[in-house]
C-alpha cells in the first residue's frame, strides 16, 4: 500500500509539473508574440517614416529644379558673374553636402547599431530564461514567471525609449531638412551643378535606405526563425512529457490489474511470504546435500570388490617379479657376449673399409690409363661436332680487306633499308651502329620499344645490307642455364646436342681454309630475340662476365668460355672474340621479365619512337645475294673503332660536369653513376660516326653538334635506365628529379635537349616510379636540325682527300689499276664520280663502282 500511494504521488507531481510547463510555454508563446508584433510595428513606421524623407526629397528636387529655371530666366546676359558665383556657390554646396552626407551617414550608423544592440540583447535575454526555466522549471517555477513579467515591461520600456529615440531622430532630421530648404535658397544661382549632384547624391541615399531595408528584413527574418525553432522545440518538450505521463498512466493500470489478479492482497505480503519459503527451500537443499545418497552406497560397495582385486594382482605381480630376476641375470651374460661380437664386427668393418679404398684407387688408376688410350679420341669427336659449320662455304665467302669510308657504309645501309621498304630513324642507325662499336665497355645492345616498329629487322637488314654474318636466337622462356642457349649433353644418346648459334660461335673463330670455312676475319652479329622472356641473368651471365674481360686485352688475347661436352671430359673452349657483335630485342609487357641492373651496366640500351604516322609497303622485297653487301673484313670494322679518347679537356668538360651535376642530384635518392657509366659514355661520344667526320673535317661547329647528339643518345640509353625505380613523389622528386629535369631543360653551352617530354612520361607512367621507356625526342622536329649532313661531311672528306673514293672495293688485285686510272682523271670528273658514289649509297645500290 505504501508503493501504490507514493506512485500515485508521483504521478499527480508529474502531473501538476506537466501542467506548470504547458501554462509557462503558453505564456513564453504569447510574449514571444507580442515581442514579433511589435517588431513588425517598428519595422512598418521606419518604412512609413522612410517614405515621408523620400517625399520630402522629391519637393526639394522639384522645388530646386523651378528655381534654376528661374535663375536661367533671370540671370540671362551674365555668364562671367555667374561663373564665379557659380564656382563660389558650388564649393560651398559641395562643403554643405559632405557635411550632410556626414551626418546622414553618421546617424543611420547610430541607428543601425542602436537598432543591432536593442535585438541582440533582447535575443539574448530570451536565451537565457530559456536556459534558465529549463535547469530550473520544477523548483522555481513562481520565480519564473516573475522573471518573465519583469521582462515584459524592460521590453515595453526599451520599446518606448526607442520610439522616443526614433521621434527625437526625426525632430533632427526635420529641422536638418529645414537647414537645407534655407541653404539652398542661398545657393539657387548654382542649380545646375548641383542638379547633377544632387541626383548622384539621391540615387545613393535610395540605394542606402534599400539596402538597410533589405538588411533590416533578413535581420528580422532571422529573429522570426530563431523563435520559431524555439516555439518548436517547446512543441517537442510538450509531446515528451506527454508521453511520459502516458507511459506513468500505464505503469498504474498495470499496478491495478496486478492487485486485482492477487485477490486484493498487498504485493508487499506476497513478497514478505516468498522470502520466507526461500529461506526454508535454501535450509532443506543443504541438509539433503549433507546426507549420502543410494548410488555413493553402491559406488563404495563397489570399490571395495575392487581393492580386493587389485590386492590379488600385485601378489601375483610379486611373484611373477621373482621370476624376472632370473632372466634378468642371463640377459646379463647374454649382453656381454653381444659386446664382444661387435667388437669384432668393428674390426671386420674396418679391414673392409681398407680394402675398398684400395679398390677405389685401383679403380682410379684403371680410369687414368683408360682415358689416356680411350678418351681424347671421345673429346675429339665432340669437339668436332661443335665445330660444323653453320654457313656453308657457299655462303661463308672470306671478307677481302678494303679501306672502306664509314659514313658512306652506314649511308647506303640506310638508303638500302629505304629501298628495301623500311625506314630507320638515322639517329636510331647510328646508335646502332655506334653502340656495336662500343663493344669493348657495352658488349650488349639492347633494342626496345612497341611491337613491330623494326627492333628485329634493325640488326637484320644492317647485317644484310652491310656484309655482315648474321644469326638470330628466339630466347625461350624456359632458359635457366647456359645449357639452354648453347647446348647439352645428351646422356641417352651419348653425344652433345649443340645449337645453331654455338655452331655459329665455334665457326666465328675459326681461320678460313680450303677444308674448313671459317669465319674469324669476317664480322658476325647474335641477336636474341625476345631477350627478356626469360632471365638474362640466367642463360646470359657468364657471356656478360667474360665479354667485360676483353677490355683491356690486346689482339687474339681473348677470354674463353667453357663449354661442358660431358662428365669427366675436358670443356670445349670456346673463344669470345671481338669480331663477334651481339644485340638483343625486348618487349615491356606481363609475359617479360625485366633487365637487373647487372645486364643494364653493361648494355645500352636504345628506345624506338612510337611512330608518327603509320607508313605503308608496297612491294616485299626478298633478301638475297642480289642485295647482299659483300662481306666485311674485321680490319675494316676495327678501323672505325676508336680505342681512346680523342678530346681535349675543354672540349669534354662540360658533358663531364653535367655528369657530375646529376650525380649529386642523385645521391639524394640512393643512387649514383659510377666510373664505369661515365667512361663509356665518352667512348661512345669518341665513335660516333658524326664526331669522327667532324673531327677529320676539323670543324669546330660541326664537332660541337655532333657531341651533342651522342651525349643525347648516352642519357638515354645509359643513364636513364639508371633511373628505374626512384619515387616521382615527395623529397626523392623535389631534390632528385626535378633537378635533373632542370639540367636536361638547360642543356649544355645554351643547347638544350629534348628530352623533357620523355622525362615527364617517365615520371607519370610508372605508378609512383621512375620508368623510362618511350623515344618521342626522336620524332621532335627540333632533332633535325640536330641530325647532321652526311653528304656535307662526306664531300668535306672527299675534298681533303686525293685517294679514291669508292663505296666498296672489292679485292686488291685491281686496286693499282683504280688508282692508276684515279690518278688520270681530271679533277672536276672527280669530283662528279664523288657525287655519284655518295648518290648511290643514298639509293642503297650497294654494288662495284667502275672507276
Amino acid at each position: 500500500m505504501e508503493h501504490s500511494g507514493e506512485l500515485e504521488d508521483a504521478m499527480k507531481q508529474d502531473a501538476t509539473n506537466h501542467a506548470v510547463r504547458e501554462t509557462d510555454i503558453a505564456l513564453r508563446e504569447q510574449v514571444l508574440a507580442e515581442l514579433e508584433r511589435s517588431m513588425s510595428e517598428r519595422e512598418q513606421r521606419i518604412i512609413e517614416e522612410r517614405r515621408e524623407l523620400a517625399e520630402k526629397k522629391t519637393q526639394l528636387t522639384q522645388r530646386e529644379q523651378t528655381l534654376i529655371g528661374d535663375e536661367q530666366k533671370r540671370d540671362a546676359g551674365f555668364a562671367d558673374e555667374r561663373a564665379t558665383l557659380n564656382a563660389e556657390l558650388r564649393d560651398k554646396r559641395i562643403d554643405t553636402e559632405r557635411e550632410i552626407a556626414d551626418s546622414r551617414e553618421h546617424k543611420l550608423a547610430t541607428l543601425d547599431d542602436e537598432v543591432a544592440r536593442l535585438r541582440a540583447k533582447r535575443l539574448a535575454d530570451i536565451s537565457s530564461a530559456e536556459n534558465i526555466e529549463r535547469d530550473r522549471i520544477r523548483a522555481d517555477i513562481s520565480r519564473e514567471r516573475e522573471a518573465w513579467d519583469k521582462r515584459q515591461d524592460d521590453a515595453r520600456q526599451l520599446l518606448d525609449a526607442e520610439h522616443t529615440e526614433l521621434a527625437r531622430q526625426k525632430g533632427a532630421l526635420s529641422a536638418l531638412q529645414s537647414e537645407i530648404e534655407g541653404r539652398k535658397l542661398e545657393l539657387e544661382n548654382s542649380e545646375r551643378a548641383l542638379e547633377r549632384k544632387d541626383q548622384r547624391l539621391e540615387l545613393q541615399s535610395q540605394r542606402r535606405i534599400e539596402q538597410l531595408d533589405e538588411e533590416l528584413g533578413f535581420r528580422l527574418e532571422e529573429a522570426r526563425k530563431s523563435l520559431d525553432a524555439q516555439k518548436q522545440s517547446y512543441v517537442e518538450e510538450n509531446n515528451r512529457l506527454r508521453q511520459s505521463l502516458a507511459a506513468q498512466t500505464g505503469l498504474l493500470g498495470a499496478f491495478e490489474q496486478l492487485k486485482r489478479q492477487l485477490g486484493g492482497i498487498e504485493p508487499v505480503e506476497i513478497l514478505r511470504d516468498l522470502n520466507s519459503q526461500t529461506d526454508e527451500l535454501k535450509r532443506l537443499r543443504e541438509e539433503l546435500a549433507t546426507r549420502p545418497t543410494e548410488e555413493m552406497r553402491e559406488r563404495h560397495q563397489v570399490l571395495e570388490l575392487e581393492s580386493k582385486h587389485q590386492k590379488a594382482r600385485a601378489d601375483e605381480f610379486s611373484r611373477q617379479l621373482e621370476n624376472n630376476r632370473a632372466a634378468v641375470a642371463e640377459v646379463g651374460d647374454l649382453r656381454h657376449k653381444n659386446s664382444e661380437l661387435g667388437a669384432a664386427i668393428k674390426s671386420l668393418m674396418q679391414k673392409a673399409s681398407i680394402f675398398e679404398g684400395a679398390a677405389n684407387e685401383a679403380q682410379a688408376e684403371l680410369n687414368r690409363l683408360r682415358a689416356a688410350y680411350e678418351r681424347p679420341a671421345e673429346v675429339e669427336a665432340r669437339h668436332k661436332e661443335i665445330e660444323i659449320p653453320h654457313f656453308s662455304a657457299e655462303k661463308a665467302k672470306p671478307p677481302v680487306k678494303a679501306e672502306i669510308d664509314e659514313m658512306t657504309w652506314l649511308t647506303g645501309i640506310g638508303g638500302a633499308c629505304n629501298t628495301y621498304g623500311l625506314h630507320f630513324n638515322p639517329r636510331i642507325l647510328k646508335a646502332f651502329h655506334t653502340a656495336l662499336k662500343t663493344a669493348e665497355w657495352s658488349p650488349l645492345t639492347v633494342l626496345s620499344g612497341v611491337s613491330g616498329t623494326g627492333k628485329s629487322e634493325l640488326p637484320r637488314l644492317y647485317s644484310h645490307f652491310g656484309g655482315i654474318f648474321y644469326e638470330p636466337l628466339s630466347v625461350q622462356p624456359n632458359w635457366d642455364s647456359q645449357e639452354s642457349m648453347l647446348g647439352f649433353f645428351n646422356s641417352i644418346d651419348n653425344k652433345f646436342d649443340a645449337q645453331a648459334v654455338l655452331h655459329f660461335l665455334a665457326q666465328s673463330q675459326k681461320r678460313w681454309s680450303d677444308d674448313y670455312p671459317g669465319l674469324s676475319e669476317a664480322v658476325c652479329l647474335v641477336l636474341l630475340d625476345e631477350m627478356n622472356l626469360a632471365h638474362p641473368e640466367l642463360y646470359f651471365a657468364e657471356f656478360l662476365s667474360k665479354l667485360e674481360l676483353r677490355r683491356g686485352r690486346k689482339g687474339e688475347d681473348v677470354p674463353f668460355l667453357p663449354v661442358k661436352v660431358g662428365a669427366g671430359m675436358q670443356p670445349y673452349k670456346l673463344a669470345l672474340g671481338r669480331n663477334v657483335l651481339w644485340a638483343g630485342t625486348m618487349n615491356q609487357d606481363e609475359t617479360t621479365k625485366s633487365l637487373s641492373d647487372k645486364v643494364i651496366d653493361r648494355s645500352i640500351i636504345i628506345n624506338f619512337p612510337r611512330p608518327t604516322e603509320l607508313k605503308r609497303r608496297l612491294k616485299l622485297m626478298p633478301l638475297d645475294d642480289s642485295n647482299r653487301g659483300p662481306a666485311l673484313h674485321k680490319t675494316s670494322w676495327q678501323s672505325w673503332v676508336v680505342q681512346g679518347s680523342s678530346f681535349s679537356e675543354e672540349e669534354i668538360k662540360p658533358f663531364k660536369e653535367f655528369i657530375e651535376k646529376m650525380n649529386d642530384a642523385l645521391s639524394v635518392s640512393g643512387r649514383a653513376l659510377g666510373h664505369r657509366v661515365w667512361q663509356s659514355i665518352e667512348y661512345y661520344m669518341a665513335n660516333y660516326p658524326d664526331v669522327r667526320a667532324a673531327q677529320r673535317a676539323k670543324d669546330k661547329h660541326l664537332l660541337a653538334k655532333a657531341m651533342h647528339i651522342a651525349f643525347e643518345d648516352q642519357l638515354v640509353q645509359k643513364v636513364m635506365p639508371k633511373l628505374r625505380g626512384i619515387d616521382t613523389r615527395g623529397k626523392s622528386q623535389t631534390e632528385c628529379l626535378d633537378k635533373i629535369r632542370g639540367q636536361i631543360v638547360a642543356g649544355i653551352g645554351g643547347q638544350s635537349f629534348n628530352l623533357s617530354e620523355d622525362f615527364d612520361l617517365a615520371c607519370e607512367l610508372g605508378y609512383g616510379q621512375f620508368i623510362w621507356q618511350s623515344a618521342n625526342y626522336l620524332n621532335s622536329a627540333d632533332t633535325k636540325i640536330a641530325v647532321l649532313s652526311t653528304e656535307a661531311l662526306a664531300n668535306t672528306t672527299a675534298d681533303n682527300d686525293e685517294e679514291p673514293h669508292p663505296l666498296f672495293q672489292i679485292n686488291e688485285q685491281d686496286q693499282n689499276k683504280r688508282q692508276k686510272a684515279w690518278n688520270m682523271k681530271p679533277a672536276n670528273k672527280r669530283n662528279e664520280l664523288r657525287k655519284q658514289l655518295d648518290e648511290n649509297a643514298r639509293a642503297g645500290k650497294i654494288v662495284d663502282h667502275d672507276i
